[in-house]
C-alpha cells in the first residue's frame, strides 16, 4: 500500500485498510511534549493531534506499506526518516489506550474479569 496524501487522509487510509494496526511516534520528527510515543490507534493520533497539533494533520505524508517497511513521513520534514512507525502485519505489539473512554472501559473489563 503507497499513500501520498495529507496525513490525516493517511491515517484514515490506515484506519480502513487495516483496523487491527498499531501506531509508535517517532518524537524526533513529531515534536510533541508530554506523549506517550507508543501503541497508538489512528481514530485516538487523530483525535490526539486535532486537540494538540492539528497543523501536523495537515503536513504531506507518504505512507508506505510493504515487505520491506511500514511507515508514514512526514515529507516537508524528513523524506528518509520516519514520522511513524506502523505495526499491521503479523504479531502487533501491545495497543495503549490513550482515550480517556478506552481507558474507563479497559479498567471496567479488568474490574469485570476479576
Amino acid at each position: 500500500m503507497y499513500l501520498e496524501d495529507i496525513l490525516s487522509v493517511c491515517l484514515q487510509g490506515l484506519n480502513s485498510r487495516y483496523p487491527d494496526h498499531v501506531i509508535d511516534i517517532n518524537l524526533e520528527i513529531m515534536t510533541l511534549t508530554d506523549i506517550d510515543a507508543k501503541g497508538w490507534k489512528a481514530d485516538e493520533l487523530i483525535k490526539h493531534l486535532n486537540e494538540k497539533a492539528p497543523h501536523f494533520l495537515q503536513k504531506m505524508a507518504r505512507m508506505i506499506v510493504d515487505s520491506c517497511e511500514t511507515v508514514i513521513y512526514l515529507l516537508d520534514i524528513s523524506e528518509e526518516t520516519p514520522a511513524l512507525w506502523l505495526h499491521c502485519q503479523g504479531k502487533l505489539p501491545p495497543c495503549h489506550e490513550h482515550s480517556r473512554k478506552a481507558q474507563k472501559v479497559g479498567q471496567q473489563n479488568m474490574i469485570a474479569n476479576l
